[in-house]
């Protein structure tokens, strides 16, 4: 009583001591009846942003990817030219991040073309909307499935989980993990249970179609391929164009 008289003659509201919650809505319990509170979604949007800033290319953004880095000459091999093509595919990764119910995408090409940089823009902008991402490079999340498997853990079955659950599933580099039966039977698992699910997918590669039939099977290559937009990348290493022009 002394305390609060005390505020009272300091020009405080009666009640300034008292525990006041930060959000009027839920009074902090996170949760409204069973819906998820806007307060606590948005904390979850900040973490997922924070853990993909650091799995991916920090605070990737589409307005950052620069087409003058891919030649505007036509090239014969491809029907158009290699500025062109990457413009049509910076146009379907925007329709991508705005609907990730519109098709899953499959981004192939050589290294240092921008698949690692659309996907992570990508990853940012869904998140951003409120969809949970799970964005994995492949060494890593066969790590975890593998861990899962033969080692489980309460970590690595979270982690395994959110592969199958989460809104999107984003797999970087397909390819440069180390191959084997369990990584092909992982990797077929995840497709078809996420393609069953109607969980939508983006996967990253430097292989061709029929290089993912050899490496994995003729089935994962086929899901690939008839499940997946197919956006080739094309043009010359962009990092060491980045390097050239320093000097």
């Amino acid at each position: 009583q002394q305390e609060r008289q005390g505020l009272i003659e300091a020009n405080f509201p009666a009640g300034y001591i008292d525990e006041q919650p930060m959000c009027t809505k839920c009074s902090d319990n996170g949760y409204i009846g069973s819906t998820m509170c806007s307060c606590l979604m948005e904390l979850c949007r900040q973490e997922q942003s924070r853990a993909l800033s650091q799995l991916s290319c920090g605070a990737a953004d589409f307005a950052d990817f620069r087409l003058d880095y891919y030649d505007d000459r036509h090239d014969p091999n491809i029907g158009t030219s290699p500025r062109a093509l990457m413009e049509k595919n910076l146009k379907r990764c925007h329709q991508f991040a705005d609907n990730i119910s519109s098709g899953n995408l499959l981004l192939n090409g050589g290294t240092g073309l921008g698949k690692t940089f659309l996907s992570a823009c990508i990853a940012k902008a869904v998140a951003e909307k409120g969809y949970s991402v799970e964005y994995q490079p492949a060494g890593r999340l066969f790590s975890v499935l593998e861990k899962n498997r033969f080692n489980p853990t309460e970590e690595s079955q979270i982690q395994a989980e959110k592969f199958l659950t989460s809104d999107l599933l984003i797999i970087d580099d397909l390819g440069t993990e180390l191959p084997g039966n369990f990584v092909t039977a992982a990797l077929y698992n995840l497709l078809n249970e996420r393609l069953l699910a109607g969980k939508a997918m983006i996967v990253s590669t430097n292989l061709l179609i029929g290089e993912i039939a050899t490496r994995y099977s003729p089935q994962i290559a086929s899901r690939l391929q008839g499940s997946f937009t197919v956006l080739p990348f094309v043009g010359k290493d962009i990092r060491l164009l980045k390097n050239s022009y320093t000097f």
